[in-house]
């Protein structure tokens, strides 16, 4: 608790700084004292919610990207450093956006699934193992992506698949990847396009 206590007060300072507001200032819009203030800066005493969402509010700052760092530090490779250039709310509107008026509804039951399906992986770790994957040479991620369809096809074929009901990849999509990836490689290139996806995402609503 103490180390939450702690990383709590230093979110409040930098985001306090960040929003170029002294402690009196601060204290002042949440009709609070000042010295309750720096006991939360300092991680003397616990805040509620009601009062870490109330400064926020006070300072015109989403809370969002701060409370991720608290609770998950780890992700923030250069500390809450990294939060000053995180354009949250245009990023969010970006995604909200393709999600509501373009994505196929293939694509959103999945994506649904990878984010709240019950498919037993850790949905940050499935995250990492993506990006990690795209920031290696195009060579290894065309074996591992050919690796995992001969997997699923084995695991299907054996009726080993973890969620049989459960949403499914569109193979010929992978596939047609894949033999782009193959292709490309090939040539000498560090990337690859298979065009339009429509015809590999059609379905029913």
């Amino acid at each position: 608790m103490k180390n939450y206590q702690h990383r709590i007060g230093e979110a409040i300072a930098f985001a306090r700084n960040t929003a170029g507001r002294s402690q009196q200032e601060l204290a002042d819009a949440l009709g609070r004292d000042k010295r309750t203030l720096q006991k939360w800066e300092c991680g003397e005493i616990r805040i509620t919610l009601e009062d870490f969402l109330a400064i926020f509010e006070a300072l015109r700052l989403p809370a969002g990207p701060y409370a991720k760092w608290i609770r998950h530090p780890e992700l923030f490779p250069r500390g809450m450093e990294d939060i000053k250039g995180f354009s949250t709310d245009n990023k969010r509107a970006a995604l909200a956006d393709y999600y509501l008026n373009h994505a196929a509804p293939v694509e959103i039951e999945q994506e649904y699934y990878i984010l709240f399906g019950d498919h037993g992986s850790n949905y940050y770790g499935m995250r990492q193992e993506r990006l990690a994957n795209i920031q290696t040479p195009l060579r290894d991620r065309k074996r591992i992506c050919g690796q995992i369809i001969d997997n699923y096809y084995e695991a299907k074929a054996t009726g080993q698949l973890t969620d049989p009901e459960g949403p499914q990849p569109v193979m010929p999509l992978l596939e047609a990847c894949y033999d782009a990836s193959i292709r490309s490689v090939q040539e000498g290139e560090e990337r690859y396009s298979i065009g339009s996806i429509d015809v590999y995402l059609e379905t029913e609503e």
